[in-house]
């Protein structure tokens, strides 16, 4: 078991022959760790929403329980829409003819082999044109779905650790066909989902234009007003005890580190460096 040396005993032992550069020389202040920031994006000359309250965050099953319940609504959705599209396919896709019989002529090989030449020829027109729509479909498919990948990508570079909550905003305030405006007209999508979701006061106000080129439009103006910023999260000063006393509660997370690295070499010379350079402090 390893234990932690006291100042005299570090002072009076004889300094190794070799020892790495130490990182919190004495006299100097100890280099402080790179700090996050987060993405803020506020619409026009209206104020930034507040920066969430930490002390306040949900606990993990809570968190767990929204995102099961985000997952659940998006499947439900996404049956709605395929049980919506058939009956649509229906009132535009065009049935094949239908090939004739002997039965449907009584018989008469004349009349059949007439009706037969008619048919091969409805036929091919009829594939010609399907072909056509059927590249057209799949055209848009592609279309669709690279757009899908760019907001992904763009999604992902935002790196807004809350954006599947904004998001859940929308899918929730928002018809499907208003989602498919922003994501296939909007210069920068994945922003603008982000910045309504984060003020649900303003996608419901977007909600209620049900025209969708008035709709197409307030987007576009909105789109516009955007400002993007970043901030610093909020968090406690890192306590550093002075003098002799020790504050309770206080994790000094330099000493910590410097007390398990020390743990696996053994050598405690900047842990008591640390220490004097916190006395003097």
């Amino acid at each position: 078991m390893m234990f932690e040396p006291d100042e005299k005993e570090v002072i009076d032992l004889e300094p190794a022959a070799e020892t790495a550069p130490d990182p919190v020389a004495e006299g100097e202040t100890p280099p402080a760790e790179a700090e996050e920031t987060e993405l803020v994006v506020s619409i026009g000359n209206e104020e930034p929403p507040p920066e969430p309250d930490a002390s306040q965050e949900a606990p993990a099953w809570v968190k767990d329980l929204r995102k099961q319940n985000r997952e659940q609504q998006k499947r439900i959705r996404e049956l709605e829409r395929s049980m919506q599209a058939p009956a649509a396919q229906g009132e535009t896709n065009t049935a094949p003819p239908k090939k004739p019989t002997l039965q449907d002529v009584d018989y008469d090989t004349g009349a059949y082999e007439a009706k037969l030449d008619d048919w091969y020829k409805a036929k091919a027109a009829y594939d010609s044109q399907e072909a056509k729509r059927q590249q057209e479909r799949d055209a848009v498919k592609g279309a669709w779905e690279a757009k899908l990948t760019g907001y992904n990508t763009a999604k992902a570079e935002l790196k807004a650790k809350d954006f599947e909550d904004a998001e859940a905003v929308i899918a929730d305030t928002l018809s499907t066909t208003q989602q498919g405006i922003i994501l296939d007209g909007a210069e920068k999508p994945a922003l603008l989902i982000y910045a309504l979701g984060k003020n649900p006061k303003k996608a419901a106000e977007l909600a209620a234009i049900t025209n969708p080129v008035a709709f197409a439009a307030a987007i576009g103006r909105l789109e516009a007003s955007l400002k993007v910023t970043q901030r610093k999260p909020s968090a406690a000063p890192e306590q550093i005890p002075s003098g002799n006393a020790r504050k309770t509660g206080a994790v000094d997370n330099t000493l910590e580190r410097l007390r398990e690295e020390a743990g696996r070499t053994g050598d405690f010379t900047k842990v008591m460096a640390y220490k004097r350079q916190a006395k003097r402090g």
